[in-house]
């Protein structure tokens, strides 16, 4: 191994000693009574219940957010239930010399509110700025089957992204609330 390559090592691994001095953690590990905490990250978003979310790519982020909470450590009790709300928008982007659209590009703004599934139900975190997820397809020639599946595959990778924010926003909600009732009770 060459000079350059051992002193890069040496430097990455006092750059992680740096960051484990100041209180960073990965927000997927475990608590551990040395930080405060006394929940498990991923127990916690496997107890959060998803909403349900109406029309075709409503039903599309419902799945992506139950894949990610839900099936995380299945079997886990419902404690939480995620209420998301998303609205899409269309913008044409592209014409033909003949007027036919070329290029659509869609943005859903989503939000979400966690609660506690107690009755009455108390509110536990909810999304402080909406998110977007924006992505486009084009529309090709008279290829109507083609523009679809354009279509559908463009629905599934924004319903993705918004799921994977969603996610680490409540799991983030998750972690602060765990800490606040640590520091409260101890």
């Amino acid at each position: 191994m060459s000079e350059a390559a051992t002193r890069r090592r040496l430097l990455g691994a006092a750059g992680l000693l740096g960051l484990s001095a100041c209180g960073f953690r990965p927000l997927y590990a475990p608590d551990t009574a040395a930080d405060g905490g006394n929940a498990d990250i991923v127990t916690e978003l496997a107890a959060v219940r998803v909403g349900p979310i109406h029309e075709r790519t409503g039903q599309l982020l419902r799945r992506n957010l139950q894949r990610r909470l839900e099936d995380a450590a299945p079997g886990t009790p419902a404690r939480y239930q995620l209420n998301v709300s998303y609205t899409p928008g269309v913008e044409v982007l592209g014409y033909r010399r003949d007027g036919t659209i070329t290029r659509v590009r869609y943005t859903f703004t989503g939000t979400w509110d966690l609660a506690t599934l107690s009755v009455p139900p108390v509110p536990v975190a909810r999304s402080d700025i909406p998110y977007r997820a924006i992505d486009s397809f084009n529309i090709p020639d008279l290829q109507f089957f083609s523009a679809d599946s354009a279509r559908d595959a463009m629905e599934g990778r924004a319903m993705e992204e918004m799921a994977e924010e969603i996610t680490r926003q409540v799991a983030l909600a998750l972690r602060r609330r765990g800490e606040s009732r640590s520091r409260a009770t101890g």
